[in-house]
């Protein structure tokens, strides 16, 4: 199977460190309903998932919950106006409701869905190292990574076009970043722990009360739960910087050998009205709102109608043809069924080896969606020989299930 691997910006064959492949895709930080930005994410390592277990891969897959984060404690002040909330309450009702929401496009659960609140020890060990060999520093009671100190800092940034510090600046400057903070030695240095403001929750650390950086948070859960070394780790294009270069440089500097993680996996982003999909902007397409509408599949479709890697743009068109398509895939699935195996060269044993060929290069699902199509098509206008039917239907839907899809007809 070949990858491409954000950090070296080129394929790779993927061979995993040992008998089982080790996963770990940054999670959502629950404040608010799950959009369609993120529904790509978890469908695309999902399929990777149901891929790796096809080829007899057993997946340790882990996911964060960024229940310690600005936007989450903004939302908590929001709601108080309209009564009491607490943190803790608003990220588990969050959390509930997004793990039900993926459910309900079929998006498997990881093996581990693990909050932030539930690590600090971990956080507060990976800093006190970082400290001890001097590539963090404390002020304040603020603790900071030092970039100056690790030469390679920001080397997966180049993956985003960020070629230079002011670029990188400016980006981290989006995502939280003060670079006017007195306390810093230099405008990228980022924060390891914090102390927290009078309304937010805190927690004890030899450098005084207060809570973890946003960066921590993951490497800390990674390492935990999947060792020093991770065969893979995902997340949406807009976590290469600066969350997932801050998570090489801290966490190669105490826990791991460099590669911290041997291949990054980044999926495109989905936008609306030209500008990103967000939460924070408020221009998103909830799967819940979807789902009124149309059928789970046409969902999973319509997500994997376009590479993974590339961002697109919302089209009320494209879920309309997702949905028809869905459609045609489900009535083509229908009746009887066989589990026999096809003769090798029959027309359905080529689809199969075509569909399987396309996820091993780089899921590549718009042309596994094809070939599911052709296949259904085939069936459905009994091109084939009366004994294919049913192994066909039968094969179909096995390989509509690696791309998530149930082919029941259903529409919520």
């Amino acid at each position: 199977m070949q990858l491409f691997n954000s950090l070296t910006q080129q394929y790779e064959i993927f061979e995993p460190q040992s008998e089982s492949v080790s996963l770990y895709v940054c999670g959502v930080t629950p404040y608010d309903t799950a959009h369609l930005g993120h529904a790509f994410v978890y469908a695309t390592f999902d399929t990777l998932v149901r891929f790796l277990r096809f080829r007899g891969f057993p997946v340790r897959y882990v996911q964060n919950v960024t229940d310690i984060d600005d936007a989450l404690f903004a939302r908590v002040r929001e709601l108080r106006e309209l009564g009491d909330v607490t943190w803790d309450a608003l990220a588990r009702r969050e959390t509930e409701r997004f793990a039900h929401e993926m459910e309900a496009i079929n998006i498997g659960v990881p093996e581990r869905l693990v909050p932030a609140s539930t690590q600090l020890p971990a956080m507060l060990e990976l800093i006190a190292q970082l400290l001890e060999s001097g590539f963090a520093y404390v002020r304040d009671g603020w603790v900071y990574f030092s970039v100056r100190r690790d030469p390679m800092f920001g080397r997966l940034a180049y993956a985003a076009g960020l070629l230079d510090d002011a670029q990188r600046l400016e980006v981290a400057n989006q995502h939280g970043n003060d670079p006017a903070d007195p306390r810093k030695q230099d405008p990228l240095d980022f924060v390891l722990w914090r102390q927290s403001e009078p309304d937010e929750p805190s927690w004890p650390s030899q450098w005084g009360a207060g809570r973890p950086g946003w960066h921590i948070e993951c490497s800390a859960i990674a390492t935990t739960f999947l060792g020093a070394q991770l065969d893979i780790h995902g997340g949406g294009a807009d976590l290469i910087f600066p969350h997932h270069s801050c998570e090489i440089a801290q966490s190669e500097h105490t826990v791991a050998a460099p590669p911290w993680a041997r291949y990054w996996m980044h999926v495109g982003l989905v936008e609306l009205g030209g500008t990103k999909m967000s939460k924070s902007l408020g221009n998103l397409i909830s799967v819940q709102n979807l789902l009124r509408t149309y059928s789970p599949d046409a969902v999973r479709i319509l997500l994997a109608s376009h590479p993974y890697r590339r961002p697109w743009e919302f089209r009320l068109a494209d879920v309309d043809r997702a949905q028809r398509t869905a459609d045609s895939l489900s009535a083509a699935a229908g009746g009887t069924a066989s589990d026999d195996e096809p003769a090798q060269d029959s027309f359905t044993a080529w689809a199969e080896r075509a569909l399987l060929n396309a996820l091993e290069h780089d899921l590549d699902l718009p042309q596994a969606l094809r070939v599911l199509e052709l296949l259904a098509r085939a069936i459905g206008q009994r091109f084939l020989p009366s004994d294919e039917q049913e192994i066909a239907r039968a094969r179909m839907r096995s390989l509509a299930g690696l791309l998530g899809l149930r082919l029941d007809g259903r529409v919520s």
